[in-house]
């Protein structure tokens, strides 16, 4: 399996050349075609930008449908039922016969997937239909495994330290009423410095798989 970090924009491409004038970021959470799921984020200017792009968006002939769910004055939560005469970027990749992990960000023109290819020869067929679809098509990273699983990602003594602390409650907000360290230790027969280094190293080692997975998002600011 390959994971390709790409970057790609398309002239005429409506959400591209929203982010491009108006100044926001999407972050599309969930997808069930024709629908797509989001959040809407101001890059600069506060909420006053976030409702000028959800004017223009309403008034695009590319989308049939869109309602903001909820809204506070840093994020809005939005539907929206797209009415495109061409497949889309996400539809692309799919046809290609490789997969967009979820979320994909938008912002300043530009779309930032992170695609699972099955074979080389997948993600040169994934490029090959991209580039004759899209205007521009970058490769930010790429490599050869995907990201590690869970199992891969924590050892043994650090998933049972984990899984419990999550299952107690001990990571809500707010947190449950006596779960702690100490409890949490006792429950897996061991020290209370000990159940508190393995949930650090875990906690470690989880933010920094998502800070690796997430980083290409950051590319250009």
């Amino acid at each position: 399996m390959i994971q390709t970090n790409l970057q790609i924009s398309s002239k005429d491409y409506y959400l591209c050349e929203l982010t491009k004038k108006i100044p926001v970021k999407v972050t599309i959470v969930t997808i069930r075609l024709p629908e797509g799921y989001g959040l809407l984020e101001a890059l600069e200017g506060g909420e006053e930008i976030i409702q000028l792009y959800v004017d223009n968006v309403r008034t695009s002939d590319s989308v049939l449908e869109f309602e903001v769910t909820y809204s506070s004055p840093n994020v809005y939560w939005t539907r929206s039922v797209h009415n495109l005469d061409f497949p889309s970027i996400y539809e692309t990749i799919l046809e290609s016969g490789s997969m967009s992990l979820l979320p994909i960000i938008i912002k300043k023109g530009i779309q930032y997937h992170t695609v699972y290819s099955p074979s080389r020869n997948a993600l040169k067929k994934l490029l090959e239909m991209l580039k004759s679809r899209f205007t521009t098509v970058n490769i930010v990273s790429l490599r050869s495994t995907p990201l590690k699983s869970e199992e891969k990602l924590l050892t043994p003594k650090q998933q049972e330290a984990f899984r419990l602390a999550y299952n107690k409650g001990y990571y809500e907000i707010p947190r449950r009423l006596r779960i702690n360290i100490e409890t949490l230790a006792r429950q897996l027969g061991i020290k209370r410095v000990a159940m508190q280094e393995r949930l650090r190293r875990a906690e470690f080692r989880i933010l920094t798989d998502y800070v690796k997975r997430n980083s290409q998002y950051e590319i250009g600011e």
